[in-house]
Parts: structure tokens; sequence; C-alpha cells
């Protein structure tokens, strides 16, 4: 098991504080290293041993972020978590909620809306090697299913989170569920346990 250097831990969640607070307010690209250092309270020298620029430091984001939400919808065998539908939207929906600011923000902003993509596409692509695993599926059929589910959920917290449409959780819920599974049955089949 790797061990965990704190003082790095440490940088990286003040660093990464810094840059929700300053997406708040800047534009992406007036993002410096000194305005990003000085809001999380570090040295530059430090952000350098880390990282090569701002663009290095918000793709670990992306990572980090990816890596969480595949771990959602992959964490437990596709073929237990897709035959119990509302499973992976209640998780996603948890793990959004969590942090409700930033991710509404990045999501919906046009500015930080490249961050979203690079997201949706490791997503997808995590998501697409999790199906292939557990279903007899070629490339491109996996990647079709992951990309598509992957694509509607986002559309759908997009839709939900700017209000464009006037839904609350358990519509915003029912529909994703029948939107996905629909799309899903028709590359593969799932026994469905109705535990809505």
């Amino acid at each position: 098991m790797k061990k965990v250097d704190l003082r790095v831990q440490k940088t990286n969640t003040a660093l990464q504080l810094a840059f929700r607070k300053l997406t708040r307010t800047t534009s992406y690209h007036s993002i410096t290293v000194k305005k990003l250092t000085d809001m999380a309270g570090i040295n530059r020298k430090t952000f350098y041993l880390h990282y090569d620029s701002i663009d290095d430091f918000s793709n670990t984001i992306v990572d980090e972020i990816s890596e969480k939400l595949i771990n959602i919808i992959t964490g437990k065998p596709l073929k237990e978590t897709l035959s119990k539908p509302g499973y992976i939207f209640d998780s996603v929906f948890d793990f959004f909620e969590q942090s409700r600011d930033f991710y509404t923000f990045m999501m919906t902003s046009d500015e930080y809306g490249f961050l979203s993509k690079k997201v949706e596409s490791k997503v997808t692509e995590g998501f697409a090697k999790g199906l292939q695993e557990e279903f007899i599926l070629s490339d491109l059929d996996a990647y079709t299913c992951a990309s598509f589910l992957t694509r509607n959920t986002l559309m759908m917290f997009r839709l939900y989170n700017s209000g464009k449409v006037s839904i609350d959780k358990r519509e915003f819920r029912d529909r994703l569920i029948r939107l996905n599974t629909s799309g899903l049955s028709s590359f593969i089949a799932v026994p469905r346990k109705l535990n809505k």
C-alpha cells in the first residue's frame, strides 16, 4: 500500500479549495499560479514541486473527479448495480451534492465546460472497460453504451442544476432511469429488480 505524504495531501487540498474559490470570480485563463498559491497560502515553489502549470493542476482535479465517478459506477459488479434501477443515479447524485456549487458551476459554465468534457471522456472510458469485463460486448458497443449513459446522465444533471427544466429530484431520477434503461437494454440484457 502506497504511503500518503500528509504534507502533499494538505498542499493539494489547499490548492483545490483555492481553485474552487477562484472559479467563482475568475476566468480559467486568468488564473495564475501566483493567484492560486496566494489564495491557498502556499509557496509558488511548492506548487512547482508538484505541477508544471495551471493546466497540469486542473488535470489532477479532472482525474480525481473521474476516478471517484468511475468507482461509484464500477465499484460493485455492474450486473448487480445495473439491475437496480436508480442505484447508480443515487450514488452519483450524492457525489454531486457533496460539492454542489463547484460541480454545478463546472458542468454548466461555458468557461469551465472543457473540464466537464474531460471528466465525461474519462468516465466513459472507465465505464466501457467495466461493461466489457462483465458483459460480452465489442469495443464499439461497450463504448457506445458507456458514452450514451454517461452523456445522458451528465446532460440531465446539467438541465436539473441549471433550472432549465422544472422537475423535482424524484421526477429527474425517474426520467434518467427510464432513458438509460431503455438505451442499455438494446445492448445488454440485465435482470431488473424493482427497488425504486
